[in-house]
């Protein structure tokens, strides 16, 4: 079952979150409460959006954004998608991007955009759902 997120979901989405980013390839070190703050900053507002896919019970995927004002009308930003390692590549992942597009799209929203990691796993996975590499656009970060 795919849902929209819900305030309740924090702790089982950090949870999940934590296990996908500790995996191949990210090695990511979040803790449970980093985790929780992380997304509570991301689907606290109030244009943020999320879903999660739910199996036995028990949040197996995530995917929290916001729907941001652009030139030819509403986006969705995809700040985060995971899904936990045992059901990655299994179709968990493009069934929670198909259903969260059709949502979208139903409620108004005229394209999905995201930053990710090239040549990373993530990167054939956006693909294979329909993404599109942005030429000409690079993502730029300054250390503090």
């Amino acid at each position: 079952m795919i849902r929209k997120y819900r305030k309740s979901d924090l702790s089982s989405c950090a949870a999940v979150f934590c296990e996908a980013f500790g995996a191949e390839p990210w090695y990511e070190e979040w803790t449970q409460e980093l985790a929780e703050t992380r997304i509570a900053e991301l689907l606290g507002t109030p244009n943020s959006v999320g879903y999660v896919y739910v199996e036995d019970g028990e949040i197996c995927g995530l995917m929290a954004g916001r729907r941001l004002t652009y030139l030819h009308g509403e986006e969705y930003m995809i700040d985060e998608f995971c899904v936990v390692p045992s059901l990655q590549r299994t179709g968990v992942g493009g069934k929670l991007m198909e259903h969260a597009c059709k949502a979208l799209e139903a409620d108004g929203v005229a394209a999905i955009v995201l930053n990710t990691t090239k040549s990373f796993p993530a990167e054939r996975f956006y693909r294979k759902n329909g993404f599109e590499r942005v030429h000409g656009m690079i993502f730029m970060r300054k250390e503090l």
